[in-house]
């Protein structure tokens, strides 16, 4: 009798070992592969992601086309189509030897730094380069970061104009689910995709947009608020969102909401 206990009492422990293990390959290999964009009217267009394992590819969208390369880990250049004009910007990323994203350089002129503080945000400047110009500074600003998520955007226009201050600030609260693209090697270092590298699902953004005239010290400003509900599935990764956000774009009113599919 004890040993026959003893047999079911292993049997127990490897069944729940592989369960274990099940769950969490599945949850290491879940890859967003379509995205449905649908509007309020109806209508919808498709975005399909192509994986070589755990490195994307492509991402198809109606109007873009996204091309990834790789240096071992690292994303280390995008190659952006507008299907509309057939015009190709190419992004080329720099990474410091401790694996943080440090420039990028675009084949259409400008570059982006990124410095890393010791507090763990990170300052950015955008400078465009011209053959028969000096370098101009477009904006400069600070990202800041709490649990992998990007929390908020501070950032300052410095080609306003003279006498002109613009400022836009974005602050973002998040769910504590799996963001669609957790899983893609890399994604997570290219910071200009702003929230998209974050840990966890946006729910809630506000931005807030100023303007001061400092000659006179008036100041016009305005907020928006954007709320957005999600759906998951059994691995806690979103199935829908519905929100004016489109996942790889801006904001639209007309946008009902996202619907996502995995492998």
């Amino acid at each position: 009798m004890n040993k026959a206990k003893k047999i079911v009492g292993v049997l127990v422990v490897v069944l729940m070992t592989l369960c274990s293990c099940t769950t969490e390959t599945v949850e290491q290999t879940s890859f967003l592969k379509k995205i449905v964009e649908v509007s309020v009217d109806g209508t919808s267009n498709t975005t399909n992601l192509i994986y070589d394992g755990n490195k994307i590819l492509t991402i198809d969208k109606v109007d873009q086309l996204l091309k990834f390369y790789y240096t071992g880990n690292f994303i280390t250049k995008v190659v952006e189509l507008d299907k509309t004009t057939q015009h190709t910007n190419t992004l080329d990323y720099s990474y410091s030897v401790e694996g943080q994203l440090t420039k990028i350089i675009s084949s259409d002129n400008y570059l982006i730094n990124y410095v890393h503080n010791s507090d763990g945000s990170v300052s950015y400047e955008k400078l465009t380069k011209d053959s028969t110009k000096p370098e101009i500074k477009n904006y400069h600003g600070i990202l800041y970061f709490q649990n992998g998520n990007l929390v908020k955007d501070d950032k300052t226009q410095d080609d306003a104009g003279s006498g002109i201050l613009i400022k836009n600030t974005i602050n973002i609260q998040y769910d504590y689910k799996n963001n669609a693209l957790k899983n893609i090697l890399g994604f997570t270092k290219l910071l200009d995709y702003s929230r998209l590298v974050s840990a966890n699902n946006e729910v809630v953004s506000t931005e807030a947009y100023s303007v001061k005239d400092v000659d006179n010290d008036q100041i016009t400003s305005s907020i928006k608020r954007i709320d957005s509900q999600c759906q998951y599935n059994s691995n806690g990764y979103p199935t829908e969102i519905v929100s004016e956000k489109i996942l790889f774009g801006g904001s639209d009113s007309n946008h009902l909401k996202s619907q996502l599919f995995y492998n």
